[in-house]
């Protein structure tokens, strides 16, 4: 019953998304990386599935993972995942117009946006 009441809120949670955001699309992990990281205005849904650190997690959607990186050193990007505030392993995310990680290439997200939160 829970995963349901989940897979709806994130159903209510896309649609809500994307209407705030207009012409942003959904890409996978897979079409992000096709696209070399520049996919424009666009959103991922990520489960959080491993915190390595207080800046460095693991998300994955069904095409594959990539390790979410939280700053990229400006301040005000910083996300502590190690905090009370913050998601905690199986929470999805709403993510919007990642960015390679420069020093990392390909395995690495960095200067993304959260749009949503939904902790499991």
């Amino acid at each position: 019953m829970k995963k349901i009441v989940a897979l709806l809120l994130v159903c209510v949670l896309f649609f809500m998304a994307a209407t705030a955001l207009g012409e942003a699309k959904f890409v996978t992990i897979r079409e992000w990386l096709e696209a070399g990281g520049d996919c424009g205005d666009c959103m991922l849904v990520l489960r959080i599935t491993q915190i390595l650190n207080p800046v460095l997690a693991v998300a994955e959607d069904e095409t594959g993972s990539i390790n979410l990186f939280s700053g990229n050193g400006e301040d005000s990007m910083i996300i502590n995942f190690m905090s009370d505030e913050c998601p905690r392993d199986g929470a999805i995310l709403v993510i919007a117009n990642p960015r390679y990680n420069e020093f990392e290439g390909t395995v690495e997200m960095a200067e993304w946006t959260i749009l949503r939160i939904l902790p499991i």
